[in-house]
């Protein structure tokens, strides 16, 4: 029998076995995660007539400035020791408020960063009248707030943004006096609460429309102070807790 024959054919097959083991090897050991050239990717995915498309987008910075008008109305929690509150002491107020920010904008809907406001507060005094006669006239009250803090934007559509911010800070109040008839002798301009500097925490949001670089903004929130502090012209009778306030705000921001 003629073995040379028989050689060859099993060198043949064996050539043809490595040949194939290495194409499978290729392909067992491809790093599924690596980049590929978009003409590798139409050649081996036999897809014609698409066109494949990447964007990329890069953090931006922008900042903005702020000048808001605000209503505020006080809660009721108390001023006095049998249950006088800030709402009977005090009408809503009034402030404007000047804001900046800087903002990160990770996509082209959403921006994070911080914020700092400057902010002016008149809390209206009220007039108490009492079953005895007594009658007191509450001074209004001032205060000035700083507040730093950090807030979230989201662009919902080309013209409308919302934003939630938190945020503390100072607030000074200043000095209020009050007077009226006590015990039927009248009185004038005694210190009802002192000037003093609290803690301040912020909580809002606000709803903007407008273009990418002039909104008006519409906002809402709450601010927790803390307490005013007795005058030298009053008793025991006067303790204040915190006060809580919540707010409306109107304003224009020019975004840059």
């Amino acid at each position: 029998m003629n073995k040379k024959p028989l050689l060859a054919l099993l060198f043949i097959g064996a050539l043809s076995s490595a040949a194939a083991a290495q194409d499978s090897a290729e392909v067992l050991w491809a790093d599924l995660a690596g980049t590929r050239a978009l003409s590798s990717l139409q050649e081996t995915g036999g897809q014609a007539g698409g066109q494949v498309v990447e964007e990329w987008y890069s953090p931006k910075l922008r900042g903005s400035l702020s000048v808001y008008a605000r209503a505020s109305f006080p809660s009721s929690t108390e001023v006095t020791v049998d249950g006088l509150w800030y709402s009977d002491f005090f009408e809503w107020g009034a402030g404007v408020s000047i804001e900046g920010d800087l903002l990160t904008f990770v996509t082209p809907h959403w921006g994070v960063g911080g914020y700092v406001s400057v902010n002016w507060d008149r809390f209206y005094g009220e007039t108490l009248h009492f079953f005895n006669g007594d009658v007191l006239n509450v001074g209004d009250m001032d205060m000035e707030t700083v507040i730093i803090g950090a807030k979230v934007l989201q662009r919902v559509s080309p013209f409308v943004y919302w934003e939630g911010r938190l945020g503390v800070g100072w607030v000074h109040y200043e000095r209020t006096t009050w007077s009226g008839v006590d015990a039927g002798t009248p009185f004038a301009d005694e210190e009802l609460f002192k000037s003093i500097d609290r803690f301040v925490f912020e909580l809002g949001g606000r709803i903007a429309a407008g273009s990418r670089h002039v909104q008006v903004d519409f906002g809402f929130g709450m601010r927790w102070m803390g307490g005013a502090a007795r005058g030298a012209d009053v008793s025991s009778f006067i303790d204040p807790d915190v006060l809580i306030t919540f707010m409306l705000e109107l304003g224009l921001t020019v975004r840059f």
